[in-house]
């Protein structure tokens, strides 16, 4: 049908365009207020220290080797390489730069199996609160990332390259979507 017809025929103008009504409106904006409202109001979780006896106690900042829980998850650091040093040549930091390994430990503490990742739950600080992401080196033995099972645990290793002049530096866990959280966690 040409366009001289339509004109001529006003009922075809509206034929194929879709008519959104008061109501689908209606819905759409009282669903994203009720999504934006979840994830607002959603209560803000702060780490707490477990000790050997699973008793928890809130705490301002943690040590390595003290288990830290966090919304559903616990993590520990069991250990730190600074400067960590590659046998590898090509696995060399930039000059100027050093490896930093941490030896980490993540616990699902939820019903149902949730994802770590190391790039989005994870990321080291230094004295002047500036982040530093993961690194590639030839120390990740087993990396974190990956499905956790619920109750289960998964170690591995989180690489970062940070500038040598770096001193007091910290680990920042946050792994809840939309927990509001963190946990920092002295690496010296």
């Amino acid at each position: 049908m040409s366009t001289s017809n339509r004109a001529s025929r006003p009922e075809l103008l509206t034929k194929d365009i879709p008519v959104i009504s008061f109501r689908s409106i209606a819905v759409a904006a009282v669903a994203v207020v009720a999504l934006g409202a979840t994830i607002a109001s959603g209560e803000e979780d702060k780490p707490e220290k477990v000790d050997g006896a699973n008793a928890t106690q809130q705490a301002a900042d943690f040590k390595i080797g003290e288990t830290v829980k966090l919304g559903d998850w616990q993590v520990k650091v069991y250990g730190v390489q600074d400067p960590y040093v590659s046998d590898n040549q090509f696995m060399t930091p930039s000059p100027g730069n050093r490896h930093v390994v941490v030896d980490t430990e993540v616990t699902n503490k939820s019903d149902s199996s949730q994802t770590v990742s190391s790039m989005m739950c994870f990321e080291l600080l230094d004295e002047k609160n500036k982040s530093y992401d993961i690194a590639i080196t030839d120390a990740a033995d087993k990396t974190l990332d990956g499905d956790v099972a619920a109750g289960a645990s998964r170690r591995g290793s989180l690489a970062y390259e940070v500038p040598e002049t770096s001193k007091k530096l910290q680990l920042k866990f946050s792994c809840d979507l939309f927990g509001s959280g963190s946990a920092l966690i002295a690496l010296s």
